[in-house]
């Protein structure tokens, strides 16, 4: 199994000189790690290599090797417990646990996209103080272009490439795959428009999302794979969207949207109605 550790956190656990190593044969026993601060707090990101699908956990006290492998190995044995992926783990990535290997970040395109998560993880944690579960759940469900098959596919999220993995076969060949898949972001073009939307569930509670294509993702969250919040409130529907810019403009926005009353989130879809 590979850790691939950050300047900082390698610094931290002194794991000595880290060599640059190939991606896994095995994706799902390949995780990148980075150290970052929210609120004066330590914490650590956990992203699968291929797909980012991530996980958090805090920092403190962990000053070793041993005690960060004990750790990140928990964190994520239990997220994809609580994420329903107990048995990709106990499959793919618990029989790795006895060759842990420390190494360099495997690219540019990694590396910007972990960027990108924790600046968001950060804006979960001090503004909106939602739990390291629930931030784990979001970053899932964050849009990214790191991780696209190929360029028409635009961005997906590490739920969706997680997923992808579960179908694919393990071979020789997937490394190859992978990286050619985690460098696409190089020549993809960004999309000019982003599109903040609320969906009403079948309970009709309110979800708030970002995307570059509002039909694409409706259809994904009708069908289970868009976010966890909805994957148990089907059927849902478009209530109100609106345009921005850029992705950072358009994550500012779905924030403020998100920190709103019921009553406020209401009224806005009734003023997009008139």
């Amino acid at each position: 199994m590979i850790f691939r550790l950050s300047h900082k956190l390698n610094q931290k656990i002194k794991t000595g000189t880290l060599t640059l190593r190939p991606l896994n044969q095995n994706p799902f026993a390949d995780w990148s790690c980075r150290l970052f601060t929210a609120d004066r707090r330590q914490y650590i990101l956990l992203s699968n290599t291929k797909s980012l699908y991530s996980c958090l956990m805090t920092g403190k006290g962990i000053t070793n090797q041993r005690q960060f492998t004990e750790c990140a190995l928990n964190c994520i044995r239990d997220f994809t417990a609580a994420d329903t992926h107990q048995q990709t783990f106990e499959k793919f990535i618990a029989s790795e646990r006895e060759s842990i290997q420390f190494a360099k970040a495997l690219n540019h395109s990694v590396t910007s996209s972990m960027n990108l998560l924790v600046e968001y993880a950060q804006d979960l944690l001090i503004e909106q103080q939602i739990p390291l579960l629930e931030v784990s759940y979001e970053l899932n469900d964050y849009l990214t272009s790191a991780i696209v098959e190929k360029k028409s596919d635009s961005y997906c999220t590490p739920n969706e490439a997680f997923q992808r993995m579960l179908h694919l076969p393990i071979d020789l060949n997937a490394m190859g795959l992978a990286e050619a898949e985690l460098k696409n972001d190089r020549s993809a073009e960004t999309p000019t428009v982003w599109f903040v939307y609320i969906l009403r569930c079948a309970d009709r509670s309110l979800y708030t999302g970002i995307t570059t294509d509002l039909t694409r993702r409706c259809q994904q969250h009708n069908t289970g794979t868009g976010a966890r919040y909805t994957r148990s409130r089907l059927p849902v529907s478009i209530e109100y969207h609106e345009t921005q810019a850029s992705r950072s403009a358009a994550l500012k926005r779905e924030l403020e949207i998100k920190a709103m009353s019921r009553a406020a989130k209401e009224a806005l879809i009734s003023s997009n109605n008139r």
